[in-house]
């Protein structure tokens, strides 16, 4: 029992306070609440969808094959289970996430030890409570489940620098392997974790000389050579030393396990001067019946840049310490198996998908950079949903660099890194938010943790304290007050007013990174930020319950982006009322249009139904069928539709099968019309009203329509998605 105990850091919670165990159990409370009240009350999203067929199939005994088009299988294997456990409806499709967002909130008692007590608390706060972290929860993708493993692999290592214990390097490798069968986005947290345990590799090891003052008069091209010279020799030195330092050790484990997973990245090579005159294919592009995977002379070269890889990084364990390599590569490789594999039903196809395909498919699908959003995407999402540690996580930043330690830095990196690789990416979707949310907030808790552990708010505050904690409030009421009278004037007030406010902002941000850089301890700056935490907690509140509960699947929500609409939820639960248990003899009929993906979420809807059909239908002609209950027509190929069906069915109306942000709101923006929209408080009213109302996309809300038909007896039907238009 000890041993378990000490294996699993249950230690850790030994530690706490039965303030904190009350404090976290509330966390815990909340957070689970938060995730899993009325968690089918949403329309299955077309990708939710898919992600519990597959789970179903595989639940009903119909095997699961890895397709990387779906990511990891390790999800659906996981919600078959559930399946199996539960039964198969739309809360136990999403409830594999609930647990998943669950987990993550109690994460940072784990981490106690280096976030602190206090900052480990604020961690769990603003885990439990983040609107992105929150929908994610509730929502039937892989993105949250990414989330615990980053965070477990980032506690994980940093346990093992701290202390030196190698089942740490046991529990990373764990944890590494569910990632890699989780998501494809495993492979830049190897790189980022990589890039930093590198470069403190090379730090730690790096000579304490200054060469500049040794060689006053060497040229700045010298200099830089000789730097970059010294920095090979540090780097062939880290190799060789024995032992290793923790940071080298952590840096062998990553590279030596994940080698392999790397061979499909060679596809990049194959259209440079190295391979195009050889016409080898090593991953094969969009409309190829396999993408991501090699074909013809490009299966033999595969086979050899795999196998090399794999020989490498048993020489790398076996170079570096053998006996400790094996059990982490065991590990790795039983857990990375049995998902691809599907507990080794599917051998060969399975291992050939994971090791290349997983990483080959989405390198093609970097250059069809799927959903083309702009660069500034995330810099559009976060102030809307992510504010609150945004906001601290740029005064940590300047707080840390002033206080630095190897770990603050290292949040600074990790939150720095992960926004800029997911700005670079060339695809960009809001479940991604989660991974650059996960370390901003850490970065933030950890800050606010600091700030807080070193003041005493037990005496009763005087006056001039409480003056301080409501200022940052009264500011922000001001602020908005102005904005929303000004906007209404003519444009010269408009600019005269939004410069004097920015000059303001800017002023007063001026000054109080000065006065806490001066007089950090002081507890009028405590008051100071305690008062801008409580607000933008209050507004992050607001912001969580409305875009979960209230906005859940309508896309005046940025973070919503394409959803199915509630109509088609209401239709399936009509559907559900009037045939409750189908039979074979009287089981309705169900025509499904199946023109542009229209199939889905129906085929997880209707997955008990049997008397279902997918037709393509066509614009012009309608072939006709027998009496069906209800008949779902793209809107292309409803006028055909319309004549054939116009005796024999009621036309319901039409609804927005899938509905999507109006992107133009966001997707012209630049440098110049930025500075137009900062110096003019018409445009601050705009964005006030959608970030606080979510005013003013309503009725540019975009759309993919379906007719509706249904038998003169089936009942009527309420549809709402126009509403939300007005």
């Amino acid at each position: 029992m000890k041993y378990i105990r000490n294996y699993f850091h249950i230690r850790e919670i030994s530690k706490l306070t039965r303030i904190e165990w009350l404090l976290y159990c509330c966390l815990f409370t909340v957070a689970l609440l938060l995730r899993i009240y009325d968690l089918d009350a949403r329309a299955m999203h077309h990708d939710e969808s898919l992600h519990a067929y597959y789970s179903w199939e595989l639940y009903q005994g119909s095997g699961l094959t890895h397709n990387p088009m779906l990511h990891g299988p390790l999800q659906m294997q996981l919600t078959s289970l559930i399946f199996f456990l539960f039964g198969d409806t739309d809360v136990t499709a999403r409830i594999l996430y609930v647990a998943a967002g669950t987990i993550l909130v109690i994460l940072p008692i784990f981490f106690r030890d280096l976030l602190g007590k206090h900052g480990a608390i604020m961690v769990s706060i603003l885990l439990s409570i983040s609107p992105s972290m929150v929908y994610f929860s509730r929502f039937a993708r892989n993105d949250i489940l990414m989330a615990v493993f980053t965070f477990g692999m980032v506690i994980t290592m940093w346990k093992y620098l701290v202390s030196g214990n190698k089942k740490n390097l046991y529990l990373m490798s764990a944890l590494l392997a569910l990632s890699f069968s989780t998501k494809e986005n495993a492979y830049l947290l190897v790189g980022t974790l990589g890039l930093y345990l590198t470069l403190s590799s090379i730090h730690e090891s790096w000579p304490r000389k200054n060469y500049r003052d040794q060689f006053p008069n060497l040229s700045y091209p010298r200099l830089v050579f000789g730097y970059a010279l010294m920095t090979f020799k540090t780097l062939r030195n880290s190799v060789y030393t024995h032992p290793h330092s923790r940071a080298f050790t952590v840096l062998i484990v990553l590279i030596s396990l994940t080698l392999p997973q790397w061979s499909a990245f060679t596809g990049i090579f194959q259209e440079t001067i190295l391979l195009r005159w050889s016409n080898i294919i090593l991953v094969s592009g969009e409309g190829a019946s396999n993408i991501g995977m090699p074909t013809h002379g490009g299966k033999l070269l595969a086979f050899l840049v795999v196998f090399s890889l794999i020989v490498g990084s048993m020489y790398i364990g076996y170079k570096w310490h053998w006996k400790t390599w094996w059990k982490c590569a065991v590990i790795f490789y039983l857990i990375w198996l049995s998902a691809y594999t599907t507990f080794f039903t599917n051998i060969f196809n399975g291992v050939q998908s994971g090791i290349w395909q997983s990483l080959g498919y989405w390198i093609v699908q970097q250059g069809e950079a799927r959903g083309g959003q702009p660069t500034h995407y995330y810099l559009t999402l976060i102030p809307i949903y992510e504010y609150l540690p945004a906001i601290f996580s740029v005064l940590a930043s300047l707080y840390f660099l002033k206080h630095r330690t190897k770990f603050n830095l290292f949040l600074i990196y990790w939150t720095v890194i992960t926004l800029f690789l997911y700005t670079i990416a060339s695809e960009k979707m809001p479940w991604l938010l989660v991974n650059i949310s996960l370390p901003l907030i850490v970065l933030s808790g950890k800050f606010l943790g600091d700030l807080f552990s070193k003041s005493s708010f037990k005496s009763k505050p005087n006056l001039n304290q409480c003056m301080i904690y409501f200022v940052p409030t009264i500011s922000l009421i001001i602020a908005f007050s102005v904005t929303k009278y000004s906007s209404n004037l003519h444009p010269i007030p408009r600019v005269f007013a939004a410069t004097i406010m920015l000059s303001l902002f800017l002023a007063g941000f001026v000054l109080v990174v000065r006065f806490i850089q001066r007089y950090e301890t002081h507890i009028l700056v405590k008051y100071l930020y305690a008062g801008f935490a409580t607000i933008l907690l209050l507004l992050t509140i607001r912001t969580t319950i409305y875009t979960n509960f209230v906005n859940s699947d309508i896309p005046i929500e940025m973070l919503v982006y394409t959803q199915t609409s509630p109509d088609l939820l209401q239709i399936n639960n009509k559907i559900k009322t009037l045939y409750v248990k189908p039979a074979t003899d009287n089981e309705p009929l169900i025509i499904i249009d199946q023109t542009n993906g229209f199939t889905w979420p129906w085929s997880w809807y209707l997955r008990n139904y049997t008397n279902v059909k997918y037709p393509k239908l066509q614009s012009e002609s309608y072939e006709p069928h027998e009496q069906a209950s209800i008949v779902v027509v793209h809107s292309s190929n409803h006028l055909a539709a319309d004549k054939a069906l116009s005796k024999n069915y009621k036309k319901v109306g039409k609804i927005p099968h899938r509905w999507w942000f109006p992107e133009h709101t966001y997707r012209d923006l630049n440098a110049i019309n930025l500075v137009t929209k900062l110096t003019d408080t018409k445009h601050w009213n705009i964005f006030l009203e959608y970030w606080l109302f979510r005013k003013g996309v309503g009725k540019s809300i975009g759309s993919e329509d379906a007719y509706i038909y249904t038998s003169n007896t089936f009942p009527n039907i309420d549809f709402v998605g126009d509403s939300y238009r007005e």
